[in-house]
């Protein structure tokens, strides 16, 4: 670990810079993880503008549909492939708080440089309980601990800016991830505790937001953005240049550029969003397209993706450039 627990929070400050993006599991025909896949995806992944980390075992990369020993696993090839070349934060969530100690003391062990942690996805919760969950980890693990906000009905509970606030006295929890679709809920965050922990998000919209109205506290990463992986490619850079024209204050140049990715991604991805979940399925196949390993099976209870969405998709990106056919 590349920091002292004390130190936690500036080091996530002074050291994360760009995107962490997610990554796509290859599974083989028989359903077993397709490893050499897997590190053709990091690679790959590495490689594309404005990536700065990665961010295993989101959504997208089906977590839930392994077991912990090939979570574990999974962990242990994407860390052996970066070699320490770019930071990588490791989700160890789970409604078991044993199984979230027993993932996050194995990233820290593999070489991870920090964990991400939802609240428990399943089952009766509420504000105090969810508490009990995170300190219980906390108390547990040595690392550096990412906690995720989301409206998304996926996770089914929304960890509000005051429970965050409540979570601060845990040395351990140094970022947040806010994936709300709303606006004035990200501002509300960044208000009540982006003094004191960094307020990262996915998306663009909110991360350039938080570049123009609080700029001694936006930091200056992105952490489980999907967006670098659909919607560029290395020649036709959308996110790197977003981020670049960002980061040096270049607001009009940086939101040129957010509405070329927006456009895009609200045709392949955010009508989804809006509906509250992530259509991986989809997603996984249009990584194919562009240059990613999609694998060979599916793991239930994802299943190929209705063809008519992928031809759809497959439109938006040929009108994008970011396919051979037609370009914008």
């Amino acid at each position: 670990m590349r920091y002292a627990m004390a130190e936690a929070r500036e080091w996530v400050r002074a050291e994360l810079r760009g995107y962490m993006t997610i990554l796509y599991t290859p599974f083989q025909a028989d359903g077993a993880i397709d490893e050499a896949g897997l590190r053709h995806n990091v690679r790959r992944t590495l490689s594309l503008p404005g990536v700065g980390g990665l961010s295993v075992h989101s959504l997208h990369q089906e977590f839930w549909a392994l077991t912990l020993a090939e979570r574990e696993r999974v962990t242990e090839v994407v860390l052996d492939e970066v070699a320490g070349r770019m930071p990588v934060v490791i989700g160890c969530s789970d409604p078991a708080a044993a199984n979230v100690v027993q993932l996050a003391r194995h990233a820290k062990a593999a070489g991870a440089d920090l964990v991400m942690v939802w609240p428990p996805y399943y089952g009766p919760r509420n504000a105090a309980g969810v508490r009990g969950f995170y300190e219980h980890v906390a108390a547990r693990i040595d690392i550096g601990m990412v906690v995720y906000s989301t409206t998304l009905s996926e996770l089914g509970y929304y960890l509000a800016p005051d429970q965050v606030e409540a979570l601060l006295h845990l040395p351990n929890v140094c970022a947040l991830q806010n994936t709300t679709l709303d606006v004035a809920a990200y501002a509300r965050m960044m208000e009540r505790v982006g003094d004191r922990i960094a307020v990262a998000t996915s998306l663009e919209e909110y991360f350039l937001h938080g570049r123009l109205a609080y700029p001694d506290r936006a930091p200056r990463f992105m952490i489980g953005s999907s967006r670098p992986v659909l919607c560029q490619t290395p020649e036709t850079p959308h996110c790197g240049r977003f981020l670049d024209a960002a980061l040096r204050d270049d607001f009009t140049e940086a939101a040129r550029h957010m509405r070329s990715l927006g456009a895009i991604a609200s045709r392949l991805q955010s009508r989804y969003f809006a509906q509250g979940f992530h259509h991986v399925a989809l997603f996984k196949t249009l990584a194919g397209l562009l240059g990613m390993n999609a694998g060979s099976g599916w793991r239930p209870a994802l299943d190929s993706p209705d063809p008519r969405d992928v031809a759809e998709c497959v439109a938006v990106l040929r009108q994008a450039g970011l396919l051979p056919g037609e370009a914008a």
